[in-house]
């Protein structure tokens, strides 16, 4: 709708300065001021401009009478900006006739564009400011002070890169600038280092109403507490429940307690926003808040620089990637503001196998049917548990490993304090369980307990792990991930898988801060990290340099689909299908952000994929550079849509499948896409459209003549709808079966009797010791005498009895050492000779493999390294396995080694297997 300028001043801003407090009515507006003609001590004026009475269209006036700001209206189908230099004339006039120099505010109903001119450009602001944030802003411009006279206060930082840090801000602010950006490692004092920066706006009169923003409750508490420490005169409060204290000069609160209130505040109602764990999230969800404001924003986040976001760069002007001050997490290390940490690996026998009926030995199977469990509901993949079943003895196998491994206090006896981070709620109240059956005496005196929103009073539980000595252990489901200030903890246990770059740096950055224990003086050197989901692996940060092979990121995992699609189709022949699948990788490509950081190096080869004759004639260089080198930048891409881009994926690989002739991979696809689309919501109008053809593709004539045009028909129709697919909703199993980490099960009895490997050979091993001491063979093997075969036969009697019934093959078994004899197994056990388990004989072997030939490359032994790592997994490997994932991130097996030596790389890596 157009509106002349008298309509819109009528119908849209007059009732803009109604809603801000401006009306006739009360005295502090004027609508059409009258400026006499301009007085004879006036610059001359330019013969263009006539300098006789003219009228501003608003004047906003302050409480001394004095025009405080003028508005300068257009209709609403002109640019606002077009009155500049009308305003602008308009406030010499003022400023010559009144003596005081107006705000500016220029609008045309939809638009409102703010200036004040000794000090910044012309901006955008959301609406009017009240006049309370304009005499505020007037007493800022007349009394501030140059920053560069101030120095922080050196009670509330002295570190030199907190120095810097405010040092590089109060620069950028003093040229005109009003957003910024810190990142700072989780632990070196970011909110110490703003609260020094506010303190040192104030006193230099820049700034008098803050906000400061925080993703949770706790951490809104805790900046509180901080405020209240280091700036104990300055009013302050929480805004929470709806609620505001407009007599506070500081405020604090969640993000989602001030999408609450801030729409009844007025844009200017603030001079500083900080914006703590400013990270994507912060952009996508609350962005309406900093937009609202027209305040100077902050930014803080510990997250490294190469996983934020490129909008999160955007938002603090930031364009060029770099924010105002990085401080990161190896600099603070190495300065010796934080410390390092180590990590403990570990994982499960189920975590790894999974649990399968048709695998488990007879005594487990018995034992589930002896729990009334049907067998054949039990087959979960390791990722299954605690998502649809959980396991008693998988979650005690965890709690007994990081008992016998964590560091302790300083008496040695006692868990340090602890962060467990579980999965859920449920899987917290398990591993509290797991804490009270296995250690029901330290539990009497509250060693763990968990801290989550479901628990009562869990502000409560949290100071108490914080400042007292019980608990120990906190067992936390997201509460305590991220912003929690507890020094003392020297344990993080991930008990639970993280995808999430962004919160695994934050969930590590609990243990990073300087601590000394009071007890003993000792300082924290370093703390420890029990890893039981393979969340190093998962984000390539293996700390020893091992190869990572990470799942894909969808996204790439796509791409490289699409790619090895295209390769099917071209050697097929088929021109056309080739053609349609080069647009869809070309358009894959083109979604990615040419200004993400890692995008832009690679922008111009991505222009040159923008073009159909890069794609005409592949060879294997060309493929491994996209497959290697471009793929990857994949992950970057904005807006993915999981549901959709899975069952993109799952057509994708069925293309495959039929290109290829893989009749038992179409098989199992078959399943899963019928699945998918029998979790869509039948009611939806979008899928009851497309219902014949959804019966269509779940008959068996589909799949009966199944072609490339039916897979794209079948994913351009059925894709998009994919966002409403419906989860399974699965009962929770419990299970009651012994786990140990990385275990294998023994049966060593005539009966039957099983045991975990690490159990038996522990009682295996007492036993030897205790038998030595009058078993006349073993003294004679402890004294380095031969033994005879009716030696060796009097040794193997003498251990075959109830209750252990120990053979060489049951120690074969328990040791993993199929070629070893009984009095290799003896001597070991007695510390007469080193037994080197199966992986110290993999890695041996290994080393002797890479030493016979030493003309291979340095990229051929990365390939065998991870040759070597599967291997280590008992995987079996043939030469198709070698050209797919992990062992295709390094190179094709084929181009690195020839036919001879590939031959004889799997018959080596085969024989452990």
């Amino acid at each position: 709708m157009n509106l002349n300028e008298a309509e819109t001043r009528r119908q849209l801003i007059d009732q803009q300065l109604d809603q801000a407090g401006w009306d006739k009515n009360r005295r502090n507006l004027t609508a059409e001021l009258r400026l006499t003609d301009a007085p004879q001590h006036m610059a001359e004026p330019s013969p263009t401009y006539h300098t006789g009475d003219e009228f501003v269209d608003y004047a906003l006036y302050g409480r001394n009478n004095q025009p405080l700001a003028i508005v300068e209206a257009k209709r609403t189908s002109r640019d606002p900006l077009a009155g500049q230099r009308q305003a602008a004339d308009y406030a010499d006039r003022i400023r010559q006739q009144f003596g005081s120099d107006p705000f500016i505010f220029l609008a045309n109903g939809h638009e409102t564009w703010f200036w004040d001119r000794q000090r910044y450009p012309l901006r955008p602001v959301s609406g009017f400011f009240t006049r309370d944030d304009l005499e505020r802003l007037a007493f800022q411009r007349q009394h501030r002070l140059p920053l560069n006279q101030f120095n922080p206060r050196p009670d509330i930082v002295d570190r030199l890169y907190q120095l810097e840090a405010i040092k590089r801000v109060s620069e950028r602010m003093s040229n005109g600038h009003r957003r910024f950006l810190l990142v700072m490692a989780t632990g070196s004092g970011k909110t110490r280092t703003v609260i020094a920066l506010i303190d040192l706006l104030m006193r230099a009169r820049w700034i008098q109403r803050v906000l400061f923003l925080a993703d949770r409750r706790e951490l809104v508490r805790q900046a509180l507490g901080d405020f209240k420490e280091h700036m104990p005169n300055e009013t302050r409060a929480r805004v929470e429940h709806g609620e505001i204290d407009h007599t506070a000069r500081i405020h604090v609160a969640t993000y989602p307690s001030m999408m609450q209130v801030y729409a009844d505040l007025s844009p200017g109602y603030y001079d500083l926003i900080i914006a703590d764990e400013s990270h994507r999230s912060i952009y996508n969800r609350y962005k309406a808040l900093l937009d609202y404001f027209d305040a100077m924003q902050l930014g803080l986040t510990a997250t490294p620089t190469d996983y934020i976001d490129h909008n999160t760069f955007e938002l603090f002007d930031c364009p060029d990637g770099l924010p105002t001050f990085h401080y990161s997490f190896d600099e603070a290390v190495n300065d010796n503001f934080l410390v390092n940490y180590k990590v403990h690996y570990a994982r499960t026998a189920f975590q790894i196998e999974g649990i399968k009926a048709g695998q488990l030995p007879p005594e487990m199977a018995r034992q589930l049917a002896e729990q009334g469990i049907d067998l054949s509901e039990i087959n979960f993949e390791g990722s299954d548990l605690e998502r649809r079943v959980t396991n008693t003895g998988t979650t005690d196998a965890i709690v007994r490993e990081f008992m016998e491994n964590c560091r302790r206090d300083a008496s040695q006896t006692l868990p340090a304090k602890t962060i467990i981070f579980a999965m859920s709620h449920r899987h917290a109240v398990e591993i509290f369980k797991s804490f009270n059956r296995l250690y029901p005496s330290l539990q009497q005196r509250g060693l763990a307990q968990i801290i989550d929103s479901h628990m009562e009073r869990a502000d409560k539980l949290l100071d108490d792990f914080k400042r007292r000595d019980m608990p120990r252990i906190a067992i936390s489901v997201n509460m305590l991930d991220t912003g929690i200030d507890v020094p003392a903890i020297q344990n993080l246990v991930f008990a639970k898988p993280v995808f999430s770059q962004v919160k695994f740096w934050q969930m590590i950055g609990r243990g990073t801060r300087l601590w000394v224990d009071p007890q003993s003086g000792a300082r924290k050197e370093s703390f420890l990290i029990f890893d039981f989901w393979n969340n190093f692996t998962y984000f390539n940060m293996n700390p020893e340099g091992e190869i990572a092979s990470p799942t894909e990121p969808l996204p790439v995992r796509l791409f490289r689909l699409r790619l090895e699609k295209l390769l099917l189709q071209q050697g097929l022949g088929q021109v056309e299908e080739a053609a349609l699948t080069r647009r869809q990788l070309q358009e894959m490509l083109a979604q990615l952000p040419p200004d993400n950081v890692n995008v832009q190096p690679h922008v111009a080869e991505l222009q040159r994929l923008a073009q159909p004759e890069a794609w005409q004639q592949l060879d294997d260089e060309q493929v491994t550079r996209l497959s290697q080198g471009i793929g990857p930048l994949l992950r970057f891409l904005p807006d993915v849509n999981l549901p959709v881009m899975t069952f993109t994926a799952r057509t994708e690989r069925l293309a495959c499948a039929y290109l290829s002739g893989d009749a038992a991979q179409i098989e199992r696809l078959r399943e899963q896409i019928t699945d998918d689309l029998l979790r869509l919501p039948p009611n939806l109008p979008a899928v009851r459209d497309l219902r014949e053809q959804s019966a269509w593709v779940q008959s068996d004539g589909f799949w009966d003549h199944l072609d490339s045009g039916r897979i794209r028909q079948l994913q351009a129709e059925f894709a998009p709808l994919m966002r409403y697919r419906q989860r399974q909703s699965q009962q929770m199993i419990t299970l009651h079966l012994p786990d140990q980490i990385a275990a294998r099960w023994i049966i060593y009895g005539p009966s039957g009797e099983g045991a975990f490997a690490d159990s038996y050979r522990e009682q295996v091993e007492a036993y030897v010791r205790d038998l030595a001491a009058h078993h006349p063979t073993l003294r004679k093997l402890q004294q380095n005498h031969p033994l005879t075969e009716d030696d060796v036969q009097a040794l193997a009697q003498a251990l075959n009895q109830a209750d252990l019934f120990i053979t060489e093959e049951t120690l074969r078994q328990t040791y993993d050492r199929a070629d070893a004899s009984l009095p290799d197994f003896l001597r070991h056990i007695l510390g007469l000779s080193h037994l080197p388990n199966r992986e110290e004989q993999i890695t041996a072997a290994f080393d002797r493999f890479i030493a016979d030939h030493p003309h291979f490359t340095a990229r051929q032994i990365t390939f065998l390294r991870v040759v070597r790592s599967q291997v280590m997994r008992r995987a079996q490997l043939s030469a198709a396995d070698l050209e797919r994932a992990p062992f295709n991130r390094v190179g094709k097996a084929q181009q690195l080694f020839n036919p001879a030596e590939l031959d004889e790389m799997l018959a080596f890596a085969n024989q452990f297997t």
